[in-house]
C-alpha cells in the first residue's frame, strides 16, 4: 500500500558569491546548463509567467508557472516533471530558491521542494537524489567557474518501482 505524504524537503548551502551572481546562475540558460545536468532554463521571471527546463536536445524536462519573484532574493514556482510520461498526471510540486547575504561575499542559498497535495512517498527519492548534486554543482560553478565531473543520478529504485506499478 502506498504511503502518501505532503512532506517538504529543504536544502541549504553557503556559496562564496553575491546575491546578484547567484541569481544570474539560477535564472540564465548559460549557467544552468553547466550544473543542472545540461538543462537550460527559460522564463521571464515575472509572477504568472512560465518556467521551462529543457534537456540538452531541446525537449521539455520540467515546466511550471512563476508564483512569486523578487530578484535577486527569491523565486517560487510550480514544478511538473514532463520527461517521464508516467509522472505527468501528478499534482504540481512547488520549488523555491531563497538567496540571502550571509557575510562578506557569501550567500545562504535555500532550496525548498513542497508538495501541497499528497503524493506517493517513494517519489521524494527522485528529488533527494538529484537536488544535492545540482546544488553542489551550482556552488562549484559559482566558486570555481567550472563544474565537477559527476554522472547524473539514475531514478532511485523506489521511484522506478512506482513507475513500473503505473505501467501495469
Amino acid at each position: 500500500m502506498a504511503r502518501l505524504t505532503t512532506e517538504s524537503t529543504i536544502y541549504i548551502t553557503y556559496i562564496a558569491t553575491t546575491p546578484e551572481k547567484c541569481w544570474e546562475a539560477i535564472t540564465t540558460a548559460a549557467f544552468t546548463k553547466l550544473y543542472f545536468f545540461g538543462r537550460t532554463v527559460e522564463s521571464d521571471w515575472k509572477a504568472g509567467g512560465d518556467i521551462i527546463y529543457r534537456t540538452p536536445d531541446g525537449k521539455v524536462d520540467v515546466q511550471g508557472r512563476i508564483l512569486e519573484c523578487d530578484p535577486p532574493h527569491f523565486v517560487r514556482f510550480t514544478w511538473r516533471v514532463d520527461w517521464i510520461a508516467e509522472l505527468r498526471h501528478l499534482p504540481d510540486s512547488i520549488v523555491s530558491y531563497r538567496i540571502e547575504r550571509a557575510g562578506d561575499g557569501v550567500v545562504r542559498f535555500a532550496m525548498t521542494e513542497e508538495h501541497p497535495e499528497p503524493i506517493d512517498a517513494r517519489l521524494l527519492e527522485g528529488g533527494r537524489s538529484g537536488w544535492p548534486l545540482i546544488l553542489s554543482g551550482l556552488k562549484s560553478v559559482l566558486e570555481t567557474g567550472k563544474m565537477f565531473k559527476a554522472d547524473p543520478p539514475s531514478p532511485p529504485k523506489a521511484m522506478q518501482d512506482y513507475i513500473k506499478e503505473l505501467q501495469k
